[in-house]
C-alpha cells in the first residue's frame, strides 16, 4: 500500500466518478483504475461497488475513507514538521485573535525577542476559529483565542488572561454618566452584535445574558472585529459588550460602564493553544517561554493586571 494509491482511492471516493477524479488528479483513468486494483489487492478488500448505475463505496470502503484521510492527513504534516525542522532559519509561526493585544500578548512577544533574538516570529491575525485548522495541519505553531473557541477541546492549551465584559456605550449619550448599567437596561438601545464568524459562543452567550434579564437586544447590525463594533459605538449608532480590555486601545468617543448582574459577572478568556506532538524545536521553545512569562505575570505584584 502506497500513499499515492490513498489519494488516488480518496479522490474516486469523493467524486463517485473515475473520469472526474482521474481529472481531478491530472492522469488518465486507465492508471487511476489499475492503481485502485491494486489497492484492494493489497487490501484483500473490495472498495467499490462498480455497476453500469455508476460508482459506490462499499462498507469496508467507507471505513476505509476515513482511516485514509487521516493517513494521508499525518503523512502530509509529517512532511511539513521535516522540512520546518530542516529550514535554516530558525522561526515560530504565531496566529491571534486581535483581542489577544489588548494586554498581555505585546509584551509577551516583545520579551521573547529580546531572549531569542535569532528567532523568527511570523505573526497572523485571524480570527480565533480560523485558527484551529492552520494549527491541526501544521501550518502554525501556536494560537491565541478566544476561550470559548470550538474545536480546541483536544488542544494543549494554557490561559493567558481574563477580564470582566462590560457595555460600551458612546460617550456623548447621557448613558455615559451611569456607574453600572443591567442587561435590562441595555435593552432599551440600539445594540451592535459582533457576527457569529468569529465570536459565535460568545454572541449566544450575550443574547442569553439579555434573555435572562427579561429582553432581548435592539440588534441595528454585527461586525466581525472588535475594533470595528467601537468605532461604530463611537459614531453613535449602538452599545456593544466587550471585553473590559479593549479600553487600552482608548476608542474615540466611547464610555466603558461595568455591567451589573445578579448573577456571576460574565467574563471573557483568552487562550494559547498548540499541538504539543506537533511542535518543532523552536515552537516547543516558545511555548515553554510563554508559560514561564504567563506564570510570572500572574503572580502576586507582577501588575500584568
Amino acid at each position: 500500500m502506497e500513499l499515492r494509491h490513498m489519494r488516488h482511492f480518496i479522490a474516486v471516493a469523493e467524486e463517485l466518478n473515475f473520469s472526474r477524479a482521474a481529472a481531478l488528479l491530472n492522469m488518465t483513468q486507465p492508471p487511476l483504475s489499475q492503481s485502485i486494483r491494486r489497492l484492494e489487492d493489497s487490501l484483500g478488500l473490495q472498495l467499490f461497488d462498480r455497476s453500469r448505475r455508476g460508482v459506490a463505496l462499499t462498507r469496508a470502503g467507507i471505513a476505509f475513507l476515513s482511516e485514509a484521510r487521516n493517513a494521508i492527513k499525518h503523512a502530509d504534516l509529517a512532511r511539513k514538521l521535516a522540512s520546518r525542522e530542516a529550514e535554516s532559519m530558525p522561526e515560530i509561526r504565531v496566529s491571534f485573535t486581535t483581542a489577544a493585544l489588548y494586554r498581555l500578548l505585546p509584551r509577551l512577544l516583545t520579551q521573547f525577542r529580546q531572549d531569542a533574538p535569532n528567532v523568527r516570529v511570523q505573526l497572523h491575525e485571524q480570527l480565533s476559529p480560523l485558527q484551529v485548522a492552520p494549527i491541526l495541519s501544521g501550518d502554525c505553531d501556536v494560537g491565541f483565542v478566544s476561550a470559548t473557541t470550538r474545536g480546541i477541546e483536544d488542544f494543549d492549551s494554557l490561559a493567558i488572561e481574563s477580564a470582566p465584559l462590560v457595555a460600551a456605550v458612546p460617550a456623548d449619550w447621557p448613558l455615559a454618566a451611569r456607574s453600572s448599567i443591567s442587561f435590562a437596561e441595555l435593552g432599551e438601545y440600539p445594540f451592535i452584535l459582533p457576527t457569529r464568524l468569529d465570536y459565535a459562543m460568545e454572541s449566544d452567550a450575550t443574547i442569553a445574558m439579555f434573555r435572562k434579564a427579561g429582553v432581548m437586544p435592539n440588534v441595528t447590525r454585527g461586525d466581525i472585529h472588535v475594533s470595528t463594533t467601537l468605532t461604530l459605538v463611537g459614531a453613535g449608532l449602538g452599545c456593544a459588550v466587550t471585553t473590559a480590555t479593549a479600553e487600552a486601545t482608548l476608542p474615540h468617543n466611547v464610555k466603558f460602564i461595568p455591567i451589573s448582574s445578579s448573577s456571576p459577572a460574565p467574563t471573557w478568556g483568552l487562550m494559547m493553544v498548540w499541538r504539543d506532538a506537533q511542535l518543532t524545536q523552536f515552537g516547543r521553545l516558545f511555548v515553554d517561554f510563554a508559560k514561564a512569562f504567563v506564570k510570572n505575570a500572574l503572580s502576586p505584584g507582577a501588575g500584568a493586571h
